[in-house]
């Protein structure tokens, strides 16, 4: 049944001023991201409770300290394609340059793969050094080296999905993005996990990350029949130039954003390793609506930046955030309120990090509320911005997790990344404002029409 957005939200209050135009696309296109969002945390929900219950803390926290080395690994992969990519592919898509899009597709995916091979077999190779030397833990050694075999269908799957986003095929991008891999690894940990424990769950994750990567540039194929016809061009100079602080972008934020769980496995037992990795990645389902909402809002962002319409870019941004903080509102109630409930829900070692959560949910909230200002400042060209507000937050994080993880464990942890989150999120809305004139403080709710 074909539903008529405009119509179904008559009724509500303030309705004719979220839904303009530009609105309406946003909604349609993220309610869409957002159930297969929903679809894919139910699997990756799953997916820890039955990796936390089959493998304990310790193990859960060798399985996340693998994953995490191997996320900041394919960082180097990826070189910050992905959003140039989905930067490039959205603004030329919007004029109908398939040229363009075909140079910049072929140029990102050349140059990420052959930074993704040199990355996985650094890590491969550097895995004995790491788990001895840096983690002091060598029951780390053998799971980095099998996850270091998912470091470039990592990279793949990244950049399709992005390149798939900037055509505003919302919902492949998503079906791969978000729900493919979580799907494949929960099936993959029923045949691996029980028989061969951490080294099983990394080859789950291993093998549902390159089924994905293949079903990816599947649908990209199919999804660009105009490509064919066309030949590709695009500035290499141009692509690398705009890249670069993406890189930094993305590197930082990692940094941020995984730094707690690396400083947890180098200063504390695996199991406080698990127990954070289990608040966070169940915090971080907060988050998804904000990938939702991301995932067509950035392509339009591009396309409404090279247009010149800044006051349709800032409403919509705007609109976007209130109501991704409505959706989000109850979920976090969940986290804040009965926190030992839901970590109980992955075994009675988890129990201890309600508080964690709690902690992580708040921070969460923060960067919900305050939208998608990341995205606005790299979809207009103010990707350098973004970079030294992600590296004071970067910063900050690492002299709280020193500070707070030996005396605190996991709950300093948690301190240090809702904080620093924080504080990235308010630099962005200060530099959003300040570089693009968007104030996204600015009431939306309030009818324009005269009484």
């Amino acid at each position: 049944m074909q539903v008529n957005l405009r119509t179904a939200f008559n009724g509500l209050p303030f309705a004719a001023d979220i839904l303009d135009a530009h609105m309406l696309e946003v909604v349609k296109g993220a309610s869409v991201a957002f159930v297969l969002k929903v679809f894919g945390a139910g699997f990756a929900f799953a997916f820890n409770v039955v990796l936390a219950r089959m493998l304990g803390a310790g193990g859960s926290g060798v399985y996340y300290l693998a994953l995490t080395l191997a996320t900041i690994v394919a960082v180097f992969g990826t070189m910050g394609l992905d959003n140039a990519l989905l930067r490039f592919v959205a603004a030329g898509a919007a004029v109908d340059d398939w040229a363009s899009v075909k140079g910049v597709y072929r140029k990102a995916v050349t140059f990420a793969a052959g930074a993704a091979v040199a990355s996985g077999l650094v890590l491969f190779m550097l895995a004995p050094w790491l788990a001895t030397a840096v983690l002091s833990k060598p029951e780390t050694e053998e799971p980095l080296r099998w996850m270091a075999a998912a470091v470039v269908p990592m990279v793949l799957l990244t950049l399709h999905a992005e390149a798939l986003k900037g055509i505003k095929r919302i919902r492949d991008s998503q079906l791969v993005q978000a729900a493919g891999t979580p799907i494949f690894s929960l099936v993959a940990l029923y045949f691996f996990g029980q028989s061969w424990g951490v080294k099983g769950a990394v080859w789950a994750y291993t093998l549902a990350v390159t089924l994905t990567g293949v079903l990816a540039y599947g649908i990209w194929r199919i999804a660009t029949p105009k490509l064919r016809d066309v030949k590709g061009r695009f500035d290499t100079r141009r692509l690398l130039c705009s890249a670069t602080p993406l890189f930094w972008i993305a590197f930082t934020n990692l940094v941020m954003v995984w730094c707690s769980t690396l400083l947890l496995g180098i200063l504390r037992p695996s199991e406080d390793v698990g127990v954070f990795g289990i608040a966070s990645r169940t915090a971080s389902l907060m988050g998804y609506v904000l990938i939702a909402v991301n995932s067509i809002a950035a392509p339009k962002f591009a396309a409404l930046h090279r247009l010149g319409d800044m006051e349709a870019l800032g409403s919509t941004a705007r609109k976007s955030a209130r109501l991704m903080i409505l959706i989000v509102s109850p979920l976090c109630a969940l986290f804040i309120l009965a926190p030992t409930f839901v970590m109980g829900l992955f075994g009675p070692q988890f129990g201890e990090g309600g508080v964690a959560l709690s902690i992580l949910a708040a921070g969460q909230l923060i960067n919900v509320a305050a939208g998608s200002v990341g995205y606005l400042l790299m979809m207009s060209g103010n990707g350098h911005l973004l970079r030294n507000g992600v590296l004071v937050s970067a910063v900050i994080n690492v002299l709280l997790c020193i500070l707070l993880i030996p005396r605190h464990g996991f709950i300093g942890a948690a301190i240090a990344s809702a904080m620093s989150l924080a504080v990235l999120n308010i630099i962005c809305l200060i530099l959003v404002r300040n570089s693009m004139g968007i104030n996204m403080l600015k009431p939306v709710f309030i009818s324009q029409r005269r009484v």
